[in-house]
């Protein structure tokens, strides 16, 4: 399968389905420096499909780091995993903000593997996240566990 371009309903319907937010490193959209890209979640170079349930919303910089990677390695234990999935996972039970909410945690393999194979406390984003706190607007807050 090719890559193709998205319709624009297609673009604004990923964008809100994320609520505007970077599915991995939960940057803002509205508030990134980045731009913001529609990421295959399994690359089309491994068999992905442009199908929606296979896209995410990511910040520029997560969807470098991701690549066409699907698994990455966990620091804790050794172990390949595979990465998260914003269509089958739940952020909160692979990820926990520090107190000061300036940087992610990934609390399970896939969570820790994510974490250091993206790059989720690149220095520009602990800035801005502790920027985004103090003007009150992070970290983000969802109705329900896994929008």
């Amino acid at each position: 399968m090719s890559r193709r371009k998205f319709t624009t309903a297609e673009r604004a319907f990923i964008i809100e389905r994320a609520k505007r937010y970077c599915e991995y490193c939960r940057t803002p959209l509205d508030f990134s420096p980045e731009s913001f890209e529609i990421e295959h979640i399994i690359p089309v170079s491994k068999n992905g499909t442009n199908e929606m349930e296979n896209l995410a919303l990511a910040c520029g910089g997560c969807n470098i780091r991701k690549s066409n990677f699907t698994q990455a390695i966990d620091d804790e234990t050794g172990l390949t995993v595979r990465l998260f999935h914003p269509r089958t996972d739940v952020w909160e039970d692979h990820f926990l903000w520090n107190d000061d909410f300036s940087h992610v945690f990934g609390i399970s393999p896939v969570g820790r593997a994510t974490t250091h194979q993206l790059g989720l406390n690149r220095k520009g984003l602990v800035n801005l996240r502790l920027a985004l706190a103090l003007y009150g607007v992070h970290p983000p807050v969802f109705n329900t566990v896994n929008e």
